[in-house]
C-alpha cells in the first residue's frame, strides 16, 4: 500500500498536468473528457482528505500548514478542469499562480518522501 504522502503528491502532480497548458501537456487534453473528469475528481477527493482530515487535526504543525495549502489548491484546480466557466474570473485569472504552487507543494512532497 502506497503511504498516503505519496498518494498526495501524485495528486498534486496530476492536478497540475490536467491543468497547464503547456505543449508538453496537450496531448492529455485530447483524452475523453470523462477520463479527465475522473482524475479532477481523484484531486478533489484528495483536496478534501487534505484540508478536512489532515489539516483539521494537525494545523499548526508544518505539515498541517502543508496540507491546508496544497489541500485548498488542489481543491482550485480540480475546478479548473470540472468547472472551469463557473468559477469566479479572478480564480481563473490566477490559473498559473495556484498551479506554480501547486508544483512547489508537489516538490516539497516529493523531495521529503525521496529524503526518507
Amino acid at each position: 500500500m502506497l503511504p498516503m504522502g505519496t498518494i498526495m503528491a501524485l495528486s498534486m502532480l496530476l492536478a497540475v498536468i490536467i491543468n497547464t497548458d503547456l505543449v508538453l501537456f496537450r496531448l492529455i487534453k485530447k483524452l475523453p473528457t470523462i477520463m479527465l473528469n475522473i482524475v479532477a475528481i481523484i484531486v478533489l477527493c484528495s483536496g478534501l482528505w487534505n484540508v478536512l482530515w489532515y489539516a483539521a487535526q494537525h494545523l499548526g504543525e508544518f505539515w498541517g500548514n502543508a496540507a491546508l495549502g496544497s489541500g485548498l489548491l488542489m481543491i482550485i484546480s480540480s475546478g479548473y478542469a470540472l468547472v472551469p466557466l463557473k468559477l469566479p474570473r479572478w480564480l481563473n485569472s490566477v490559473k498559473p499562480v495556484v498551479l506554480l504552487l501547486l508544483l512547489g507543494f508537489f516538490l516539497l512532497y516529493a523531495v521529503t518522501i525521496y529524503q526518507l
